[in-house]
């Protein structure tokens, strides 16, 4: 799976997660995906927190757009405006969100939408409202066509964030866990091969390959969750390995 071609050709109905360390690939991922369909002629709808668009705007300014074709939305105000207490609200959301959406398929071939919403849920300890409106965005995907874009400030080498990390998961199309999908796999290939013998190792890599989960995501990222959830222990060395050999992650 390479990520530049998914986000620059997603289809309607993709919902793809990113996790991030490095805010350089976070900003190079989204500008890749919203100017993608700026030059395609499509609608491009960013909620983000304001240091975001500061980061979108410098890299997404050369770019001709229409008058609308390019919405931002500040991801804190537009929270406030369906969550009633700690959970998301449905109706308003749907109101809100869906309305903007609905409006720009009237003008426009298909809409692109990235959003940091749930990062912000997720950072501020709501991890139940997060997903949450992970399942609202997925209704809503079942009202209207466009693609979505999401981001969580996750570390995909952590054995600690590995339980949440199957919920994100599970709630979108697509997985994008580090800048350099092709090095990942390496790496967890050979990782492997060093926590476990060589024979063992391949039966491991060929099991979890045969067993991945739903959301598309580079082999050794499906490797190391079915690692965790099967071989927890195991999951924790062969992930001190690939961190070694990866460096920070991305």
């Amino acid at each position: 799976m390479n990520w530049r071609e998914l986000l620059r050709h997603p289809a309607g109905g993709d919902h793809i997660v990113q996790t991030w360390q490095d805010e350089a690939f976070l900003a190079d991922a989204v500008a890749e995906y919203a100017a993608s369909g700026l030059c395609a002629g499509e609608a491009v709808l960013l909620s983000t927190t304001p240091r975001s668009r500061d980061l979108l705007q410098h890299r997404l300014g050369a770019i001709a757009v229409q008058p609308g074709q390019l919405r931002y939305l500040d991801a804190e105000r537009t929270l406030g405006c369906f969550m009633q207490g700690d959970v998301p609200e449905w109706k308003s959301f749907h109101h809100l969100i869906g309305g903007q959406i609905a409006e720009l398929r009237l003008r426009y071939p298909a809409v692109r939408v990235y959003g940091e919403m749930v990062d912000v849920l997720w950072r501020r300890g709501e991890q139940d409202a997060a997903l949450r409106l992970e399942d609202f965005w997925n209704e809503l995907a079942g009202l209207q066509t466009f693609s979505l874009f999401c981001a969580y400030r996750l570390d995909h080498l952590d054995a600690a964030q590995y339980g949440p990390l199957e919920c994100v998961c599970k709630a979108h199309t697509h997985f994008i866990p580090a800048r350099d999908h092709q090095q990942l796999d390496e790496a967890v290939a050979a990782a492997s091969r060093e926590v476990l013998d060589h024979t063992l190792a391949q039966m491991l890599l060929s099991l979890s390959a045969n067993q991945r989960p739903a959301t598309r995501m580079p082999l050794g990222q499906a490797t190391l969750l079915w690692l965790h959830k099967n071989m927890p222990r195991t999951a924790e060395k062969i992930l001190s390995g690939v961190r070694e050999r990866v460096g920070p992650t991305a």
